[in-house]
């Protein structure tokens, strides 16, 4: 069966395990530097931005966490439709209208992908054994930013992000300067082959945020436009059409250096409505 779940299932608002709830890192308001002069083209110019303090989850999304939210789903109804039937009109959720901006069926996550791993299994989800604790992948934008919704919080903006992930100090990597290598970030890997979050500490932030680079890329809330970034011309408009930025890097086999800086905010997939095997995100509040 094909579980392409929409967004407007949710069935209750706030989140009850520590797992779920997610630790969060304070990164502290001040003007930061994003973007770059020498790297591609759609990460150029370096400019400031000027940013309110705000929290930033340590680690990303596990698939335990995910499968917590995706139980508030009205997962009885939902495992009796027939195959390509899920949809709406066998959903219910009181407190859908707290956590949508629009009141159209958006799709959660593709939980029927090999890369997937979080199933349905006696009425309930759950994460595959001894997958606990990776990052979650094939969670939609609009599936992140309800699971987000959920505890109370929401996606970063890509501006954000960068700012997290660079510091003050507007380095290359999260950890500095140096170049990354197997002890800093997880990348040049097979299709599949993830590992739990936080399993590099000697690539996490100053302030303690890991697995910005390599793991999971990560969605953000921000449209996919043009740098300068400009948080008042529309790109962090929830409502708009279009690509969703993400960052970070990933795993996969073919990533370079270049794709795993701070600045790097190309070629990956970004569509909202589908989940990817590459992808995956983290809470701001």
């Amino acid at each position: 069966m094909r579980y392409l779940i929409p967004l407007v299932t949710l069935a209750t608002a706030c989140a009850s395990s520590s797992d779920a709830a997610g630790e969060m890192v304070d990164i502290p308001a001040g003007t930061y530097t994003i973007g770059s002069d020498v790297g591609p083209g759609d990460a150029r110019p370096a400019h400031a931005v000027t940013l309110d303090g705000f929290a930033i989850d340590r680690h990303e999304v596990t698939n335990a966490a995910f499968a917590e939210f995706l139980n508030t789903l009205d997962v009885e109804v939902m495992r009796d439709a027939p195959a390509g039937a899920v949809d709406a009109r066998h959903l219910r959720g009181p407190d859908a209208p707290r956590l949508l901006t629009d009141t159209s069926p958006r799709p959660i996550a593709e939980l029927d992908d090999s890369d997937a791993r979080i199933a349905l299994q006696g009425g309930r989800f759950v994460a595959a054994p001894g997958y606990e604790r990776h990052p979650a992948p094939e969670s939609t934008w609009y599936g992140a930013r309800a699971y987000c919704a959920w505890r109370d919080a929401r996606l970063p903006t890509e501006a954000e992000w960068e700012a997290a992930a660079r510091g003050a100090r507007g380095v290359r990597y999260p950890w500095g300067d140096e170049p990354p290598d197997a002890s800093r970030a997880l990348y040049g890997r097979p299709r599949g082959q993830t590992l739990p979050v936080g399993s590099h500490p000697a690539g996490a932030t100053p302030e303690g945020v890991h697995d910005l680079a390599g793991s999971l890329a990560e969605w953000t809330s921000s449209l996919y436009r043009p740098y300068p970034y400009v948080a008042g011309d529309g790109r962090e408009d929830p409502d708009a059409a279009g690509e969703r930025v993400t960052r970070g890097g990933d795993y996969v086999f073919d990533n370079t250096p270049e794709r795993l800086t701070a600045h790097f905010r190309g070629g990956f997939s970004r569509a909202p409505e589908h989940g990817h095997r590459h992808i995956g995100f983290r809470c701001a509040r």
